[in-house]
C-alpha cells in the first residue's frame, strides 16, 4: 500500500505546500519549526543526526502522500514522530495505519530498540485509536502542554514495547 523513501531537499516545497497554517504545523511539529515553515528549517532538521526522514509514497500510483520521522532519542529507544498524510482528502483512507505499520517494521530493524514511543495531542481521537490498536499505551507521566492562540493542548506520550505488540 505505501512505501517510505528518504526525503530530501527536493521534496521541501511540498511537504511546505501541506503545512498551510500555524496550528497545523504545531499539530504536525509541536514547537519545532516556526510558521512559516522554510528551506532554512528543513535544511538543519535534515542535517541532523538519529533522524530517518522519509517522505510517504503510494504504491498504487507512485504519489508522495505523506511525511514520518523515526527519530533515536536513545540506545534502546526511538520516537515516531511528525507523521502527516498531506493531502486531506487522502486522510481517513488507511494511510495512517500503514504508515505507522512500516515506520514500527523500520524502527524493530535496530535489534537495540527496546521501546517505541510517539506523542499525540488528547484531542487527536483517531489518531490515539489508531494507536492502540497497533499497541501503543499512555504513559502516565508524559503529558506536556503545548500553547496555541488562547489554547492549550496537552499533549499525551504513548509506547510500545516491539516484543509485546
Amino acid at each position: 500500500m505505501i512505501t517510505l523513501l528518504p526525503f530530501n531537499e527536493e521534496d521541501f516545497d511540498r511537504l511546505i505546500s501541506w503545512i498551510s497554517d500555524e496550528k497545523l504545523l504545531i499539530q504536525f511539529a509541536g514547537s519545532k519549526f516556526r510558521f512559516p515553515l522554510n528551506h532554512e528549517q528543513l535544511k538543519k532538521h535534515c542535517a541532523e543526526d538519529k533522524r530517518n526522514i522519509f517522505k510517504v509514497i503510494d504504491e498504487n500510483n507512485s504519489e508522495v502522500i505523506g511525511h514520518a520521522e523515526v527519530y533515536c532519542i536513545e540506545v534502546h529507544t526511538v520516537l515516531i514522530c511528525r507523521v502527516l498524510i498531506g493531502n486531506p482528502q487522502r486522510r481517513g483512507k488507511g494511510f495512517g495505519t500503514a504508515l505507522m505499520n512500516e515506520l514500527i517494521a523500520f524502527a524493530k530493524q535496530d535489534v537495540r530498540v527496546e521501546n517505541i514511543e510517539l506523542n499525540v495531542y488528547d484531542w487527536n481521537l483517531p489518531a490515539i485509536n489508531c494507536y492502540k490498536k497497533l499497541g501503543f499505551r499512555q504513559l502516565p507521566d508524559g503529558d506536556r502542554i503545548t500553547r496555541y492562540a488562547n489554547e492549550r493542548w496537552r499533549s499525551i506520550r504513548m509506547r510500545m514495547t516491539p516484543d509485546n505488540s
